[in-house]
């Protein structure tokens, strides 16, 4: 059975400057066993910022569990070709992982990638997207490559998983979000669906 394309959900951000009654309130629902909400989570954590972490506007991004997105950096790390960019990311498996609301969305595989892509040598940038309207925010990545520029790469997977899911996305404000496939997978029906029209570009390096 082929693979729908992955929908999309909203990349979450946790607040900062957190009035210190709901952080305790928090606190206290967590040790009584009560499941608090994502965000209530979010904003303790967001009291203070910690190095490597995404922040957009004073708010800090976090994965499908409420844990922020830590960035691990390689100072060894230098641009690649695309030729280097593109073996690497065939031979990495972040995309082929399930994509799942409940523990690892668009925010968590920008996350693996840029930190596989630092391990191996390669400069990476986590970049955050907001859309116009009420399409909810993504997050992928972007290389500087010594050959083509800035290319912005969406490893996001399938519901599914276990397909090849490297997409190349020409990333601009104003202009629609349309992944392509680099290594089209003969599992996946059909191209992969545009996510709306960008308004806003955040990248960090």
């Amino acid at each position: 059975m082929s693979p729908a394309p992955t929908p999309p959900v909203p990349v979450k951000l946790a607040g900062r400057g957190t009035p210190l009654w709901i952080a305790g309130l928090a606190a206290i629902l967590v040790l009584v066993g009560i499941a608090a909400s994502v965000s209530v989570c979010a904003w303790a954590l967001g009291l203070g910022y910690e190095e490597g972490q995404v922040v957009i506007d004073g708010k800090i991004v976090v994965g499908a569990d409420g844990d922020p997105i830590k960035l691990a950096q390689n100072p060894e790390a230098t641009d690649a070709s695309w030729d280097r960019l593109r073996q690497f990311l065939f031979d990495d498996h972040t995309d082929t992982l399930r994509y799942d609301d409940e523990s690892f969305v668009c925010a968590d595989f920008a996350e693996m990638l840029h930190n596989n892509a630092e391990e191996a040598g390669i400069k990476a940038g986590y970049v955050f997207i907001e859309f116009d309207g009420d399409t909810p925010a993504h997050a992928c990545n972007v290389f500087r490559t010594t050959d083509r520029g800035l290319v912005y790469v969406d490893d996001t997977g399938t519901l599914d998983g276990g397909v090849n899911a490297d997409k190349t996305v020409d990333l601009a404000e104003g202009r629609a979000y349309c992944p392509v496939s680099i290594f089209p997978d003969p599992r996946i029906d059909g191209e992969w669906d545009c996510m709306g029209r960008v308004s806003r570009i955040f990248v960090t390096w």
